[in-house]
């Protein structure tokens, strides 16, 4: 089944919580209403260590609606591979984090390891149609109407190429990863194709995150069947947060009453 939905807010949830734990006390202080959704105020709170490693597939220019920009450049102590196959938004990639030797960058996209064509928007759309959301160039994907079923105005700026995809494991063989403590997927409907490739068996990361809201109901039923053994899973509209069960349990019972929670039995 789809994660549950429930009518009532976040805010009208919390206020019936009789006693908030620690977490959700932080993130409450800082921000009201719809922004508890934005994961970018709750990784900081899972994962506080001064150290670890994050894999990021989807990485655009690093900044633009990223929720981990601001505290990957602040944690001093973490490191990353970024991986974006987008000419164009990889070089504002690694401007966006230049002179950082702790992360890695790869041009490329994650598949199967088979050859396909991938769609995007040109670097030249903005300047020819300025009132172009932000997100516009942050579309690209393995279907060109995707793109246009959200902006029609640039089906003359879409620009493909033939490209020869990686596996996750070859991704992490080539940049000899053995351990990380964040997965970031963000690929505009090729979440779970990409997430299913991760072995549990050898890789279980702290935290995953992946969008949500372009994969189908059977896709989305397929992540949560995926993941629930090993890990609680949080709706957090756009996105699923899903987090180790066994890292904070004391976390969970404060996380319930959010909107649209499913959590697996403890």
């Amino acid at each position: 089944m789809r994660l549950a939905k429930n009518s009532m807010t976040i805010k009208d949830h919390i206020k019936n919580i009789p006693v908030l734990g620690t977490v959700a006390r932080k993130v409450y202080s800082r921000c009201r209403g719809a922004c508890l959704l934005d994961p970018s105020h709750w990784i900081p709170l899972i994962l506080p260590e001064h150290e670890g490693f994050v894999v990021q597939i989807g990485s655009n220019d690093g900044k633009a609606g990223d929720p981990l920009h601001n505290w990957l450049k602040r944690s001093k102590g973490w490191s990353a591979i970024f991986v974006e196959p987008v000419p164009f938004l990889f070089n504002r990639l690694k401007d966006t984090y230049t002179g950082e030797q702790r992360f890695s960058f790869e041009n490329s996209v994650i598949n199967d390891g088979s050859q396909i064509t991938f769609y995007w928007v040109s670097e030249d759309a903005k300047s020819a149609l300025p009132d172009l959301p932000y997100w516009h160039d942050q579309l690209g994907g393995f279907d060109r109407d995707h793109i246009t079923n959200h902006l029609p105005e640039l089906e003359q700026y879409i620009e493909s190429e033939n490209l020869l995809g990686m596996t996750l494991d070859s991704l992490f063989a080539q940049h000899r990863l053995e351990h990380f403590d964040l997965l970031h997927i963000d690929t505009e409907g090729a979440d779970f194709q990409i997430l299913r490739q991760l072995d549990l068996e050898v890789f279980r990361p702290r935290v995953i995150l992946f969008e949500r809201k372009h994969l189908s109901q059977d896709e989305e039923e397929s992540s949560t069947r995926f993941l629930q053994n090993h890990y609680a899973l949080f709706n957090l509209g756009a996105d699923i947060l899903a987090v180790k069960k066994e890292d904070n349990k004391a976390m969970w019972s404060t996380l319930k009453p959010l909107r649209g929670v499913r959590v697996p039995d403890l």
